[in-house]
């Protein structure tokens, strides 16, 4: 544990600069009241998915995050290679329209659980692991297709090994996590959001307990987190080191963020803390194994806290 500190502060030391980390807090803060006040990304921005348009205004959502964050960077530190930088423009590019496609994705389940003609009593059921499944290729592919054809380098896929790797540290992490996610599950906000699967018809259809159709949505959201890990602080900051240098941590914490509007504040404010130091954690150890398995545990932690909540203890 004192390793995963002692990273923290030594790279916050490095790395701080006053006016940029104030800025950068500036606009996160307006961002989340703009968004919290009247709940932008579902309300307003999530709708457009229904049609092609929603792709370019996701675009320029994530887009003013990533762009503001390194064009920010350029001006504090009064470089401005990076935007001279046609690589850095295309890869940015790729990037901004990669999570826009992630969010589009989400109309695919449905019209696979219609294509399927499924039975109606498991459709619920089937589209929730089919949306993980979705979101976690949607993810993933953009990684693997810029490794394949723009980023030919040998060695581990971005961060993905387990050479040296002690995984004390991320475990202790975990165990420090628990009281703060069983307070959470008290919380009326965070009950309204997880689980994200609950009990239907599939279980009586099926005749099998909801303890099965629940581990079976679990293991398909649990990957989803592998892949998010994979993305942001795999791709977005092993991958992109070589192109943005010390620039590439806060253009992704600030993209992640904007990634979470839309979940409960709490975790929306958490996602920012958890960017900078699974980021750091990444960029120090040169692996993303350890923030695989901070970041599963506490989704997994979180879907069973809220579990138990609902199904067990508030029976």
């Amino acid at each position: 544990m004192k390793q995963l500190i002692d990273y923290v502060v030594g790279y916050l030391r490095e790395d701080f600069h006053l006016g940029y980390y104030a800025t950068i807090g500036v606009f996160l803060a307006a961002a989340f009241t703009l968004n919290f006040s009247g709940d932008f990304k579902r309300e307003i921005l999530n709708p457009t998915l229904h049609h092609p348009i929603g792709i370019v205004y996701f675009c320029l959502f994530y887009g003013c995050a990533y762009y503001f964050a390194t064009i920010a960077w350029a001006w504090f530190h009064r470089d401005a290679r990076l935007l001279r930088s046609r690589a850095f423009w295309g890869i940015s590019a790729f990037v901004v329209v990669s999570m826009a496609l992630d969010n589009y994705s989400t109309n695919l389940p449905p019209v696979l659980v219609t294509g399927m003609a499924l039975p109606e009593p498991v459709e619920y059921w089937v589209h929730g692991c089919l949306w993980n499944l979705d979101r976690m290729l949607a993810i993933a592919i953009p990684v693997v297709l810029f490794r394949r054809l723009v980023d030919k380098r040998g060695g581990a896929f971005y961060g993905i090994r387990l050479a040296g790797f002690d995984w004390r540290p991320y475990a202790t992490v975990l165990l420090v996590m628990v009281p703060l996610i069983a307070w959470a599950s008290f919380q009326p906000a965070f009950l309204a959001t997880y689980p994200t699967y609950r009990a239907g018809s599939a279980e009586a259809y099926l005749a099998v307990g909801h303890a099965a159709t629940f581990g079976v949505y679990e293991t398909s959201y649990a990957l989803r987190y592998v892949s998010i890990e994979l993305f942001f602080r795999g791709f977005l900051v092993l991958g992109l080191e070589k192109h943005l240098g010390r620039a590439v941590l806060m253009p992704m914490v600030t993209v992640y963020a904007f990634w979470h509007f839309g979940k409960p504040l709490p975790e929306a404010l958490g996602s920012i803390v958890a960017a900078y130091v699974l980021g750091v954690f990444a960029l120090r150890t040169r692996s993303i194994v350890g923030g695989i398995i901070v970041h599963v545990g506490v989704a997994l932690g979180m879907e069973f806290a809220a579990y138990l909540q609902t199904f067990v203890f508030g029976r």
